[in-house]
């Protein structure tokens, strides 16, 4: 069935609904309903449509303003509902359009089958709703003589003057409340003010100026007790203890480097607690079998470093007994290996 065949009834058009409407400003959308038929006056149900749509001015065969493009679906009772002025715009702004210097006129194209073959085409007048012609009102408002509105006669605004709006401008300058005028806030002036500014950059306190004390001048100051952390020396150092009379801190002293030479058994065994271990090889071609330390403290980080120039002395690393120590080993031998690795 060719576009020719399809025929569109227009259920409803225009504008019947302002989506969002300020007293001299321009509609954000407007809402736009139609039925869609096809060519046997059948409903085309839960279907999908393209509708290009056009704001054309002063005639049904003006310029166009403004034009968009819809692509919208059916509801279960061939209804489509579009919002103009939200679909994907082609040409112009569509709150840029002036709609006082109307007339206005819409003008729908629709493809039933949801492509660009526009082969059904409506025009018809926007007309005034009445939210419009409330807004349009609205403008007008500063023309109102005399107030109606029941609530407002009877409510004391009602009784306000332009004689009673001078008196309370006047309030600005001459202060008569009784109360206010036996405060003290009731004496400040410019003067004050200055005053307050100028204390802000420029100290003149005589006793404040006077003021020439240091820390040696204070009393109740605080004493040592002999308990002061003091940390000499270099290398690995541990701190223990809470820095008080009954557990001052201790420092101790970790011996950081630990020479080994590697002798004719090709064997040696760790100890102790050194930070960086160089282990020099014998370099005769056999496997050097190294011993790591079993034991060690928290947060102790252990260093050993191989030094070899024969391929046949390979390190070989004994991992036995390190359960539960609590460093981490790092080995190094023409790259760094974490223990995890080793």
């Amino acid at each position: 069935m060719n576009m020719a065949q399809y025929v569109i009834l227009m259920m409803m058009m225009g504008i019947v609904q302002f989506s969002t409407l300020i007293a001299g400003d321009v509609p954000k959308t407007m809402s736009y309903q139609a039925i869609i038929r096809n060519g046997n006056q059948g409903l085309i149900v839960n279907g999908t449509v393209s509708v290009r749509i056009s704001i054309l001015k002063n005639s049904e065969f003006g310029s166009p303003v403004y034009v968009e493009r819809h692509s919208a679906k059916t509801n279960a009772n061939g209804l489509l509902t579009l919002h103009i002025g939200a679909g994907n715009p082609l040409f112009g702004a569509f709150q840029s359009i002036e709609w006082v210097n109307g007339p206005y006129f819409l003008r729908t194209e629709t493809d039933p089958l949801g492509g660009t073959e526009y082969g059904i085409t409506t025009v018809s007048q926007i007309l005034t709703v009445p939210y419009a012609i409330q807004a349009h009102k609205s403008l007008h408002a500063d023309s109102v003589k005399h107030e109606r509105d029941p609530l407002f006669t009877k409510s004391v605004a009602a009784a306000i003057t332009a004689q009673d709006t001078a008196r309370w401008n006047a309030k600005l300058l001459n202060e008569l409340d009784p109360v206010f005028s036996a405060s003290a806030a009731a004496l400040l002036d410019t003067t004050y003010l200055q005053r307050i500014d100028s204390a802000l950059t420029v100290e003149s306190d005589p006793v404040f100026m006077a003021w020439d004390k240091d820390y040696a001048d204070l009393t109740n100051k605080p004493t040592t007790d002999g308990s002061e952390t003091k940390v000499t020396g270099s290398g690995v150092i541990s701190v223990t203890g809470n820095g008080t009379t009954a557990t001052p801190y201790s420092i101790a002293m970790k011996p950081m480097v630990m020479n080994v030479t590697i002798d004719s058994t090709n064997t040696v065994v760790l100890q102790g607690t050194a930070s960086l271990i160089i282990i020099q090889s014998n370099n005769d071609g056999a496997i050097d079998k190294i011993t790591l330390p079993t034991t060690g403290e928290t947060g102790q980080v252990l260093y050993v470093i191989h030094k070899r120039t024969t391929q046949g002395d390979a390190p070989e690393i004994n991992l036995e007994g390190l359960n539960g120590n609590n460093f981490t080993y790092v080995y190094a031998d023409g790259g760094w290996k974490i223990f995890s690795e080793l």
